[in-house]
């Protein structure tokens, strides 16, 4: 059984890792745009939703704290339930360490 810390450890590092797909990437940016262009500029909805995900049209970005609340959310019955499967355990590896790998990546390079 593998302790609780590691779980809750692999679970924020694969949360933190989508959280960045949804809100900064560049794979991404074209679903955001067509998430966006879905809602009409005059409604609340989409104010909300370029302040979740950004203007992918002008290069701002979104909330990602705000983001991560709604994706940890949805995430945390998998890490809660079924941590040991390896349906769960595999992506959230995955994501794990292409978020640590970023971290390391990106330590000491900004500007």
């Amino acid at each position: 059984m593998m302790p609780s810390y590691i779980v809750l450890t692999l679970y924020a590092l694969a949360v933190t890792r989508i959280t960045t797909l949804i809100t900064h990437d560049e794979i991404t940016k074209p679903f955001r745009s067509w998430l966006i262009a879905r809602f009409d500029p005059s409604y609340r909805a989409h104010r909300l939703a370029v302040y979740l995900l950004g203007a992918p049209d002008d290069d701002t970005t979104g909330c990602p704290w705000c983001v991560s609340i709604w994706s940890g959310m949805a995430f945390a019955p998998f890490a809660w339930f079924w941590p040991e499967s390896p349906w769960v355990m595999i992506p959230m590896l995955g994501l794990a360490a292409s978020q640590v790998t970023g971290m390391i990546y990106t330590y000491g390079r900004q500007q």
